[in-house]
């Protein structure tokens, strides 16, 4: 792959800067687009603002293209991909959001090469949204001082209003957005999605160690990065707390269950939504030893929660199943995050979905993310690439783009086979909306990903999710 750097303004638009670079890809061109949007002009813990009109453009010294928010608050960035001459088109566009647990992960965590490789009638947009503390703060006095609770939620919002106003600009079609990601009152800023593995402050804690006691916004301000960053993976290893949106009656405004169960949402697929086999239920959960740790850890989790209910659970999961009380939770948890949830969102959507189960390998979190983003081209001349699109027989490493994929401990050794596979049924619904109208004559109800593709009995309508669905602990 040969590389030429143009600096090139574009479009009057929103921006700071715009890089255009010019890929000779495979048999055709693909052109990169790197565009950084200005944040507030004091950006801890504000909503993401429309930035000036920039005219000047930039001489590739402005910032890093592969900046990230876990080591950085300049860095609501985004990466357009293009085909060449496409400006007058209306072609469908991919906007991929990373996972990470709102903890880490990046907008380069994504090798979309092997995607081109089937169909180059796409634009492909990837971008940055503000984690751990800065994107997910809250507490008992940050809302009165003028803080944003969520904030990556408005940034992800940011994202998308942004591309759908400006996406056509570079040939990209604002009624036909698919969202991928790796998991309110928002409107709806896309027409499809494709989710794989969907996945959780203490303000007073993480204010008091980093030297604000009282959690004072003006203060908790002026604390450097690094600083606030620590203190607050601290408190999370300290109290073993998860990072997730918190409901705070503007952005979001109620739980998850509430939100779909009463049908508050701005969506109506369609809709695919996959988790992996072992998602969270291959490790014992720690602190689970015995047969009534497993009852005292559901007690935790659902504080409302009533021994019937308990009881009705260890029915469902009979002790007889594991091997260990902890690998016994862990498949209750798996139950309620996942499939549970995938049930839940799959109903409110009046089936219009498409289910899937990933069974390759370990099938824990992350292995899907090899597959998907399989590729025997590289961006950069130090590392390299084996195994073919076509190679139905070898087992190959997809090339990853700078930093690694951190899709988390799956396998990084895919079949090339079923790689491709994979991608054709994600590439047939971006172009298409619907999985099996492109390179496949298979209509499926839920699709197993494995060796071979087949269908299955739709294990999200088993008993054990149905009772999970019924939220018998609020």
């Amino acid at each position: 792959m040969s590389w030429h750097c143009i600096y090139r303004h574009v479009l009057t638009s929103p921006l700071l800067f715009l890089i255009f670079f010019l890929a000779s890809f495979f048999y055709a061109s693909i052109y990169y687009y790197y565009i950084r949007l200005i944040p507030t002009d004091d950006p801890r813990w504000a909503k993401p603002e429309w930035p000036p009109v920039e005219t000047v453009v930039n001489n590739g010294s402005l910032a890093d293209e592969d900046v990230d928010c876990a080591s950085s608050e300049d860095c609501l960035h985004m990466d357009i991909w293009a085909p060449a001459n496409s400006q007058e088109k209306k072609l469908p566009v991919i906007i991929w959001t990373y996972g990470g647990g709102f903890t880490g992960g990046s907008k380069s965590q994504n090798t979309r090469e092997g995607l081109f490789n089937l169909s180059t009638k796409f634009v492909f947009v990837a971008y940055n949204y503000r984690l751990g503390v800065t994107g997910l703060a809250n507490g008992p006095t940050f809302l009165h001082e003028g803080g944003t609770s969520n904030t990556a939620l408005w940034d992800v919002q940011q994202a998308f209003q942004w591309t759908k106003k400006y996406i056509n600009a570079f040939g990209g079609d604002p009624d036909q957005i698919t969202l991928l990601r790796f998991a309110g009152h928002a409107e709806q800023s896309f027409d499809r999605a494709y989710v794989m593995s969907p996945g959780f402050q203490f303000w007073q804690n993480v204010s008091a160690a980093a030297y604000c006691g009282g959690g004072h916004l003006d203060c908790m301000r002026k604390v450097d990065f690094t600083t606030l960053a620590n203190a607050a993976t601290d408190t999370v290893d300290t109290y073993t707390y998860q990072f997730q949106p918190r409901v705070e009656g503007d952005f979001v405004a109620d739980t998850y269950e509430a939100n779909l169960y009463q049908k508050r949402f701005n969506f109506s697929g369609p809709l695919v939504i996959t988790h992996e086999q072992h998602e969270a239920n291959s490790a014992a959960w720690s602190g689970v030893n015995t047969t009534e740790d497993v009852s005292t850890y559901l007690r935790i989790f659902f504080p409302a929660i009533t021994d019937d209910v308990i009881n009705k659970l260890l029915e469902l999961y009979p002790e007889s199943e594991y091997s260990s009380p902890g690998l016994r939770f862990s498949d209750m948890k798996q139950s309620f995050d996942l499939t549970a949830h995938n049930l839940a969102v799959t109903q409110a959507l009046g089936n219009k979905t498409w289910n899937a189960m990933v069974a390759l390998g370990a099938a824990t979190h992350g292995t899907n993310q090899n597959y998907y983003w399989y590729s025997t081209y590289t961006l950069s001349s130090s590392t390299s690439a084996t195994g073919g699109a076509g190679n139905s027989s070898s087992n190959s490493t997809a090339g990853t783009p700078s930093g690694g994929m951190g899709a988390g401990p799956g396998s990084t050794s895919v079949n090339a086979t079923i790689a491709v596979m994979m991608q054709k049924y994600l590439m047939s619904f971006v172009l298409t909306g619907n999985l099996n109208t492109k390179w496949s004559s298979d209509k499926l109800v839920q699709l197993m990903l494995n060796d071979t593709f087949y269908l299955s009995t739709d294990d999200l309508a088993m008993e054990r999710t149905l009772l999970w669905n019924q939220a018998l602990w609020y």
